[in-house]
């Protein structure tokens, strides 16, 4: 009876929360070591997102295969994200699935806790991300072209679509928008449209699971 669906409904509930728990230990497990924030590592890696493109470079999520520090390997995070910055064209293309060496500086991720304000760290955790920093300009080689994944298949396609869409509408000031419905992109959404989003109640339209500001990969 109702005794038995209760003690099926709490037994569910803990091995949910029993779950939850040892994937949140699993990933505060993979925290930067204290000693390797803002040192030079020279790490290995894929990169594993839809770059973004601004006017001081480029971000994007990169999978660590290999790090070392001062010619000795050490244990980083599997997944970062980066910023790689410099003048117009001086920084690479970049593209999902391509094995990059790179020197990096890192650091734990911080964000802002402003009251009702997206909680950047949280979804960060979620996320996988466990460190944020910013490429360094020496000795950046682009081992391979594409190491074939799924994810990162899609993800090609997904950038194709993108700078076609960008492409045929370079002044349409909703081409934002049309990226963000065909991609899941939503970082060329300017933040006017997102308050009229809101307040006609179709902001959840939008809110697609790739969307993420990688602006917090910054410099220091």
């Amino acid at each position: 009876g109702w005794l038995r669906v209760a003690l099926l409904l709490l037994a569910g509930a803990s091995l949910g929360a029993g779950w939850s728990a040892w994937r949140a230990g699993e990933r505060l497990a993979e925290a930067l070591p204290p000693e390797l924030e803002g040192r030079d590592l020279v790490v290995t890696g894929i990169v594993a997102s839809l770059p973004e493109a601004s006017a001081s470079g480029r971000r994007f999520q990169f999978e660590i295969e290999q790090a070392t520090h001062e010619a000795q390997a050490v244990k980083l995070p599997s997944r970062v994200a980066l910023g790689w910055y410099g003048r117009r064209g001086a920084v690479p293309e970049v593209q999902p699935g391509e094995r990059w060496q790179l020197t990096v500086r890192l650091k734990r991720p911080h964000g802002l806790a402003n009251p009702q304000g997206f909680d950047v760290e949280a979804w960060w955790l979620t996320e996988g991300l466990r460190a944020t920093g910013y490429v360094r300009e020496r000795s950046a080689q682009r081992l391979e072209p594409f190491v074939f994944s799924l994810r990162d298949a899609v993800g090609r396609a997904r950038v194709a679509l993108r700078d076609r869409i960008v492409a045929a509408l370079p002044d349409a000031r909703y081409a934002g928008v049309i990226v963000a419905l065909v991609v899941g992109d939503q970082r060329a959404i300017v933040q006017s449209d997102w308050q009229v989003f809101n307040r006609t109640g179709i902001g959840h339209l939008m809110s697609i699971r790739y969307a993420y500001d990688l602006s917090y990969c910054d410099r220091g």
